[in-house]
């Protein structure tokens, strides 16, 4: 049975029909507000995977080439890794950096807006005025985002398999499967972060600004560390771009638990900020 036909059944409570309803109007306010971000992102997720797995033919026979004609250059430790490796290539350059690094911009992207925007454009009043909760409107913004970001990883994950078998490379499901839930799970983190912004700083780009510039932070302590330095205790406490990548691995084991679960619970908090600086500002 249909939502719709749920709604209009006589046999549903007129105030269970009525909520869903709302919901659905708000569901799509949300989107409306963000599907161009999200059509955006998703071409530049399909750019950066189709590169880099229909490329991949290419970029390997220069690299051999290189090996050829410049013996003495030094090479990183994962050249030679990846020269051979084809998942270890697509999750160096995908899920360790590219693909990683375009999901948190949109994730970040998908979160601002809201009413402190609607307060900046002064249409927050009306938006103010319907028979809704404020926290209706942050979930239904949040559940949408959510879904932006699940639907974006359906996507990457599918061009990584197209691609790689164009070009006659293996690359197995579990590891495009389990590698992209790492990353929309680690996403959760910029979009809570930038919702909760959202609802505390005035401003349509103020808040973007922000959240990027701390995520921006984060890559740039971890970055010393990446071709496999020791890393310190406070920055593995803050290696949300580790987490995010897992290991080269695709199985359960090689999921960075601690570091995930850190993730959410901050993650968490920040969604629980976000609705109740939403629920007491005066818009």
């Amino acid at each position: 049975m249909t939502s719709t036909t749920i709604a209009a059944s006589p046999h549903v409570p007129a105030s269970y029909r009525g909520r869903s309803a709302v919901w659905r109007a708000l569901a799509l306010k949300a989107w409306r507000e963000t599907r161009t971000r999200f059509t955006v992102g998703t071409l530049v997720v399909v750019g950066i995977c189709a590169f880099f797995t229909l490329m991949h033919p290419w970029i390997i026979s220069r690299w051999r080439l290189d090996l050829i004609r410049h013996p003495d250059w030094d090479y990183s430790p994962w050249f030679y890794r990846a020269l051979e490796d084809y998942p270890f290539f697509i999750w160096h350059f995908l899920f360790e950096d590219m693909l990683q690094k375009a999901f948190v911009v949109f994730a970040v992207l998908l979160g601002v807006g809201g009413l402190t925007r609607e307060a900046a454009y002064g249409t927050a009043g009306f938006t103010l005025s319907l028979p809704i909760r404020r926290w209706e409107l942050l979930a239904a913004r949040a559940a949408v985002a959510i879904a932006e970001l699940v639907a974006l990883g359906a996507v990457a994950a599918a061009v990584i398999l197209s691609g790689s078998r164009v070009v006659g490379a293996e690359y197995p499901s579990a590891h495009a499967l389990l590698h992209v839930s790492l990353l929309v799970a680690g996403a959760l983190v910029p979009l809570a972060v930038s919702l909760w912004v959202s609802a505390v700083v005035d401003g349509e780009h103020a808040p973007v600004l922000l959240v990027l510039s701390a995520v921006g932070m984060f890559y740039f302590l971890v970055q010393p560390y990446v071709d496999g330095a020791p890393m310190p205790l406070f920055v593995r406490a803050l290696n949300m771009p580790g987490v995010m990548a897992g290991n080269p691995g695709a199985t359960i084991a090689d999921v960075h638990w601690i570091g995930m679960g850190v993730t959410l619970l901050v993650g968490a908090a920040a969604f629980a900020g976000a609705f109740r600086r939403s629920a007491t500002r005066d818009y």
